[in-house]
């Protein structure tokens, strides 16, 4: 049997990557465990808010980033269903984010932690959870057992056991350490999947993301680096019924109910098969428990319209490396300090997210919205400033002064 490990983190993703590289850097001895073999594709817009750099800097990623063609996204625009559109800018022009495919950034960080001392074993499956006393706790619901510590995890067709002191779960929307706990399950509502195609030849590529409205549902655009384009589209479950028999063939047939994204389709090249991914919504009970930190899709998804999913995982992985040393080395910090934190931070993109989810479901709505932005550009740049987390000082005003916002555009609506 293998030594007992400071932490392992189960999932190789940006929360994993991260979680895994600020604990090593921090002189622990950190094991990152992944079943799939980078570089690998993800299912994702692959657009990163302005409030991920900092982080990436002080990983030492950006570098990398950029020599991988790294490409700056200025802002958001979005179309309404009748085409009025608007756009917002991250921080008057003084911040961008980036989009990057996830194969690339995901590898990029991955070698990061390595880098920094992280030990990383690929093409690891992780089966379950090793519990105080010996017993074990496969990836269903363990309703009975989340009172006892977690002291590793089991992985292989074996079931081998690795001890360790601290498990975090960064496994994603399938998580087997959330699963495994009973913590993590799919919202009943909204129940949305989204399907992804990358195209090359798309026209009328700019340094802004962008989202259309309509057709049941939206469809997001990221430019990428070298031309190519990420066109991702969401629909309610009870729309996706005719995707079980074709996939491409269902997502080239509902491309012309975003008009505006389809004509400039005319002469480009969808260069793979589109993939799909979904219920997007899910719901975590607690990001924590005894023995375990949960981060990124693992503690919860919400449904992606803000384009902020990445991170926010950087954040939730950042919080859990300063708080798990702490508690792995005496100084005053339990894990649910952890959960409290990541809670606070879940409640207030949950608000902001809902708010904006409302007035998409509604076209009519959606449509005043636009309006109402279109001739009000400082709440549209102070709206995308809150999605892009360009001013984390302010976190809880922006949240609140977004939502009042958003609530006056449909109190607007509402009236005769």
């Amino acid at each position: 049997m293998e030594r007992t490990r400071d932490v392992v983190v189960v999932g190789g993703g940006p929360a994993g990557s991260t979680a895994a590289l600020l604990l090593a850097r921090r002189g622990l001895d950190v094991l990152l465990l992944d079943e799939a073999t980078f570089p690998r594709d993800k299912v994702c817009g692959e657009a990163v808010s302005p409030g991920a750099w900092e982080l990436l800097e002080a990983m030492g990623a950006t570098a990398e980033l950029r020599r991988a063609g790294a490409r700056a996204i200025a802002g958001m625009r979005l179309v309404s269903p009748k085409g009025r559109s608007f756009e917002g800018v991250y921080d008057g022009g003084r911040a961008s984010g980036f989009s990057l495919e996830r194969r690339v950034l995901d590898a990029i960080l991955l070698d990061r932690a390595r880098d920094s001392g992280v030990e990383v074993r690929q093409h690891a499956r992780v089966t379950g959870l090793l519990r105080e006393g010996g017993g074990t706790t496969g990836a269903g619901n363990d309703a009975t057992g989340q009172g006892r510590t977690v002291t590793g995890i089991v992985t292989g067709a074996d079931n081998e056991p690795i001890r360790a002191r601290l498990v975090i779960g960064a496994d994603g929307r399938r998580s087997v350490v959330a699963r495994g706990l009973g913590l993590l399950h799919e919202a009943r509502r909204p129940r949305r999947f989204a399907v992804r195609g990358h195209w090359d030849g798309m026209e009328g590529l700019t340094a802004f993301g962008e989202m259309h409205v309509g057709g049941g549902g939206y469809c997001g655009l990221a430019p990428l680096p070298g031309g190519r384009a990420n066109v991702t589209f969401v629909l309610d479950q009870n729309k996706m019924v005719p995707a079980g028999g074709n996939l491409e063939a269902f997502y080239l047939s509902r491309l012309p109910d975003w008009p505006r994204v389809a004509e400039r389709l005319t002469n480009a090249r969808l260069v793979e098969p589109p993939r799909a991914i979904g219920p997007l919504a899910l719901e975590s009970s607690r990001a924590w428990a005894p023995g375990v930190l949960l981060v990124g899709d693992a503690a919860g998804f919400f449904d992606p319209f803000t384009g902020e999913g990445i991170a926010a995982g950087l954040k939730s992985a950042d919080q859990a490396a300063e708080i798990g040393h702490a508690f792995l080395t005496g100084r005053g910090k339990t894990l649910a300090d952890y959960g409290r934190a990541h809670q606070e931070m879940a409640r207030q993109k949950f608000r902001f997210n809902r708010a904006i989810q409302w007035i998409v479901g509604r076209e009519n709505l959606a449509e005043l919205a636009a309006l109402t932005l279109h001739a009000l550009p400082a709440v549209a740049n102070h709206l995308v400033d809150k999605a892009g987390d360009c001013f984390p000082g302010r976190a809880r005003v922006s949240c609140r002064m977004a939502s009042t916002q958003l609530r006056r555009v449909a109190d607007r609506h509402r009236r005769p």
